[in-house]
């Protein structure tokens, strides 16, 4: 499984190889290039996803979390919720707010992240609500 990883190093990308070499499947949680933090955005599952592509020669097979609806077809089945019953709220269009609508759910994009106020693809994504801040939720 490629996910973000902090501490992700050269061990870890021969490991990676090795596995691959001996039958492990290439499944990656999601395709974020960046990841958004206090201090500016940082390296995210993408950059490790391409590592590990570019050694070993695969591509992933899959990705289980956002914007695939793997992850979020199990959780509702956890729950025992429909999608129509539910809504997702997110700061990335083309992963949260993209997974939410694909299922049927409302959507509700957060301005705090990756994607901000002038993106003109908010217009074609089109989010249910746009919000400011997750803090508007409370309003």
């Amino acid at each position: 499984m490629i996910a973000l990883d902090r501490t992700f190093d050269y061990a870890k990308l021969n490991t990676a190889l090795q596995a691959v070499r001996q039958g492990a499947r290439l499944i990656a949680t999601n395709p974020d290039r960046t990841c958004p933090t206090e201090d500016g955005e940082i390296p995210d599952c993408a950059g490790m996803t391409a590592a590990v592509e570019a050694v070993t020669g695969r591509t992933v097979e899959v990705v289980v979390g956002k914007p695939s609806p793997i992850i979020l077809e199990v959780a509702l089945a956890q729950l025992g919720v429909n999608a129509g019953e539910c809504v997702i709220v997110g700061d990335r269009l083309e992963t949260d707010i993209v997974m939410g609508k694909r299922l049927g759910l409302a959507t509700i994009l957060v301005l705090t992240g990756i994607t901000t106020a002038g993106d003109a693809r908010i217009a074609e994504t089109a989010p249910d609500l746009v919000l400011s801040s997750i803090r508007d939720l409370l309003r």
